[in-house]
């Protein structure tokens, strides 16, 4: 418990640490989830004046999925408009993920332990090297300190995929659950469109 506590703390120093101004500015991207969220939280409508957008932003002529603007609406409210209000929700989202490889990973390795196939490898290591491979990891710590949509789907798919295991292995209600992941998925990037519903009937087969 310790172990994947600390791993957790690390992955937040290196995902919050300086978040406003490391990288230093916003990309266009960055400015514009700003904005419509700010936009948003006060009547509801987006930069372009519609109402409560659920298909797409216009943004910049890129029809970006609109969730992410919805999940930097609080942190706009508490922190104000700046940059890291911004980047929060793919900071916490990112150190989410490390959360959930970990248990991913331990449930994978644990099929093992389930079909009795005797093995030396201990699943708990395993995780636990895999979420900290993760949290240190120069690409995920990249994505994750930058308005990145693609970091906050990454989360939602690897916990799609945790809990339609949990429902095979476990209890079935837990299907639900993985399927409102992966739809969530493709409300906030246009690659989860295609991957979530692919990799769900790869699932399911």
């Amino acid at each position: 418990m310790k172990s994947i506590l600390f791993i957790v703390v690390l992955a937040a120093i290196l995902r919050f640490y300086n978040l406003g101004v490391n990288p230093p500015s916003l990309t266009w991207d960055e400015v514009a989830w700003g904005y419509n969220a700010y936009s948003l939280g006060i009547d509801g409508r987006d930069e372009h004046g519609r109402l409560l957008p659920l298909d797409y932003l216009e943004s910049f002529g890129d029809f970006k999925p609109p969730l992410y603007a919805y999940l930097t609406i609080i942190p706009v409210k508490i922190f104000g408009l700046n940059e890291f209000a911004v980047r929060f929700p793919s900071a916490l989202f990112g150190v989410l993920t490390v959360v959930v490889t970990y248990f991913l990973v331990k449930r994978l390795f644990g099929l093992h332990e389930l079909t009795r196939i005797q093995t030396r490898i201990n699943t708990n290591t395993v995780a636990l090297l895999s979420a900290f491979f993760l949290a240190i990891s120069p690409w995920h710590i990249n994505l994750s300190r930058v308005a990145f949509e693609a970091n906050v789907a990454t989360f939602f798919i690897v916990c799609g995929v945790w809990l339609f295991l949990k429902s095979v292995q476990e209890k079935m209600w837990f299907l639900p659950l993985s399927v409102v992941s992966f739809i969530v998925s493709i409300y906030i990037f246009n690659t989860a469109r295609v991957v979530a519903p692919i990799l769900l009937l790869f699932l399911l087969l």
